[in-house]
């Protein structure tokens, strides 16, 4: 049984902790209230303050391209009314502000070789404040000058490569360069630009375990330098199977002194290469050229001559052939 000199001391402590908090609280809350009255009273005079603007620019020279990375913001130290500038600040991310090429006074940087031009931002500054529909006034902007260089909008046609890993069921090999259509493209842009464009690739694609000719559809790789007059062309990939070809072809001796007769055993080479099986036929008629060339050997010191096969034709793969040296006599020629 608990004690009345314990329940009046628990009675009583509860209620200074109570009282304690009360008082607390009350502060707080005048507190907090005075720095509202602080705050707005402070709105109502004036202030100076930085404000960060996204900046969009209009009205570039026709058959003219801003090449240079001009600044996507630019930065207000502004002067007005503290609840002005707040209002600013809560809503700079918003709207751009805009800067009309056509309409402001650029010159011509000292000294470039190139159309190199710079603009004095204090002379945007009325426009500027203008755009913001504010009692404020736009003491600077950051950076203060702007730098930017133009250059000749021009057009070319470029080949289009195809970006593509191949790779083909067994005993099946493309039987010719890969092709597009079309097989280039307009592209349009800065002049310094397009001068160091080759050509176009389209994506990047992997096609396996290919045994037949396809045809795709591929976009084209966009750059944000130029346009291109097509998004997507076709890329053809012949794939055939492929058999193994053979044919003997005589040796020709090229640049034999007038003085020397020179005979060479064997005087042909067996030349064997895959092809698509819709190429055989044409081994037959193949105009290989199989030499040796005698500026490009001693005779007194050479055991053997190497022998050389030319004029290859495009639908051939993996050529080889045999023997690549052939044995040699010289006889000199009677006076």
């Amino acid at each position: 049984m608990r004690r009345k000199p314990d329940i009046w001391y628990e009675k009583v402590f509860k209620k200074e902790k109570f009282v304690v908090n009360r008082d607390a609280i009350t502060f707080s809350f005048f507190l907090i209230l005075s720095f509202i009255l602080w705050y707005l009273n402070s709105l109502g005079k004036d202030i100076e303050a930085e404000v960060s603007y996204p900046v969009k620019y209009i009205n570039i020279p026709r058959e003219r391209v801003i090449v240079d990375d001009l600044p996507s913001k630019l930065d207000l130290y502004l002067r007005g009314p503290g609840y002005s500038i707040l209002k600013l600040k809560l809503t700079s991310g918003r709207t751009p502000v805009v800067i009309d090429i056509a309409s402001v006074s650029y010159r011509r940087v000292p000294g470039s070789k190139t159309l190199s031009y710079y603009i004095k931002t204090s002379v945007l500054a009325q426009k500027l404040a203008n755009q913001l529909r504010t009692e404020c006034s736009v003491v600077s902007i950051k950076p203060d000058t702007l730098f930017f260089s133009f250059d000749r909008i021009i057009s070319k046609k470029a080949p289009v490569t195809p970006s593509l890993e191949i790779n083909t069921a067994r005993q099946y090999f493309l039987s010719s360069p890969l092709k597009t259509e079309p097989d280039s493209v307009m592209i349009t842009g800065p002049a310094r630009i397009l001068d160091t464009v080759k050509s176009v690739k389209t994506r990047y694609r992997k096609l396996t375990g290919l045994y037949d000719a396809v045809e795709k559809e591929i976009p084209l790789e966009k750059c944000k330098l130029y346009t291109l007059s097509e998004r997507r062309v076709k890329v053809i990939v012949p794939v055939e199977q492929f058999t193994e070809a053979e044919i003997a072809v005589p040796i020709s001796i090229r640049n034999v002194p007038d003085s020397i007769e020179l005979k060479i055993f064997p005087d042909a080479v067996t030349v064997k290469c895959l092809v698509a099986v819709s190429d055989y036929k044409k081994i037959s008629e193949t105009p290989f050229e199989v030499t040796i060339d005698l500026k490009k050997v001693d005779l007194q010191k050479a055991d053997k001559i190497a022998v050389e096969v030319s004029n290859i034709p495009s639908f051939v793969n993996s050529l080889r052939f045999s023997p690549e040296k052939v044995d040699f006599l010289v006889e000199k020629k009677a006076r």
